[in-house]
């Protein structure tokens, strides 16, 4: 059996010696890198989905400490776009805008179905009608005196339904697909829109979400079908990976160069030893580190 205060000499000499740290994160780096991914990546079907929703139920305001966080004060810059050259938002535009993956026409008629979308539908139809019948309809006054333009909105509810398919082929062709703009133009919006633009919900609108995320967590851990569910899908979705990359290594799936791996091995390793250096005077670690090497050691 090896003495413990031996193994706690040598760990504190390793943890004041850089170069032997960074070799470390370096054999570490090179294993992560030069190792198959099918050995790498673990199935997680021995963790119930229900383990994680029990220790997340526990109410801690969760949402009003995630929405606390200042975005706007943090980012140095007003917004994201001022924070880069304008090629490179320009390539995030395109790059946005190069994947397609666009809802179907059966979604599109399934979300215009939904009633306060059709009631923004049938508010502007209805504005348009009212509107362009005060501009060029002089008998419009008689009819508004009537009362008969206030059923104008009755009458777009009725067809409706029967106009979405035909709405939902217009935006499905206009507005998705390889000719649109669409999801170029939004990208645009965003990185030039200003952060004080993110309208944040209020103390009131915080509590609501928080009782309603409370009570999603509580239903979820009690939904065996979910738990099912969630399983099989991470089996699949593992099985699916390691089919087609379980063979192959984390540098071959990257398609870099030994030479590119071995320069990025270097800075990083640099870099981790660094951060391990500066976190270990303020957070003495050697205690742990001893606890471990001694199980190893004495096993």
């Amino acid at each position: 059996m090896t003495n413990r205060s031996e193994i706690e000499s040598q760990v504190k000499k390793y943890l004041q010696n850089p170069a032997l740290i960074q070799k470390s994160h370096e054999s570490l780096i090179f294993y992560l890198f030069h190792t198959p991914m099918g050995s790498l990546i673990p199935k997680f079907t021995e963790l119930p989905p229900s383990t994680v929703y029990q220790i997340l139920s526990k109410k801690n305001d969760r949402v009003k400490t995630a929405m606390e966080f200042d975005l706007g004060s943090a980012f140095p810059y007003a917004t994201l776009a001022e924070g880069m050259e304008k090629e490179t938002g320009e390539a995030i535009a395109n790059f946005v805008s190069s994947i397609e993956v666009y809802p179907s026409k059966k979604l599109l008629v399934d979300l215009l179905g939904q009633k306060a979308i059709q009631d923004i539908i049938a508010n502007i139809i209805e504005s348009g009608i009212i509107e362009f019948n005060k501009k060029t309809n002089p008998l419009f006054g008689m009819i508004q005196a009537t009362g008969l333009d206030k059923q104008i909105k009755s009458f777009i509810n009725l067809f409706l339904p029967n106009f979405l398919p035909k709405i939902a082929d217009f935006l499905h062709t206009t507005s998705f697909g390889p000719s649109s703009t669409l999801s170029k133009d939004i990208a645009y919006i965003i990185l030039n829109a200003p952060f004080s633009e993110l309208c944040l919900p209020d103390e009131v609108q915080l509590q609501i979400a928080e009782d309603k995320l409370g009570e999603l967590l509580d239903q979820a851990n009690q939904d065996k079908k979910l738990d099912e569910t969630i399983k099989n899908f991470s089996n699949q979705l593992h099985s699916k990976f390691i089919e087609k990359y379980g063979s192959i290594t984390l540098i071959d799936f990257l398609n870099a160069t030994e030479s590119d791996f071995s320069q990025f091995n270097s800075t990083l390793s640099q870099y981790l030893t660094t951060e391990f250096m500066n976190y270990n005077k303020n957070n003495a670690i050697d205690g742990i580190l001893t606890e471990i090497v001694s199980d190893i050691m004495n096993a």
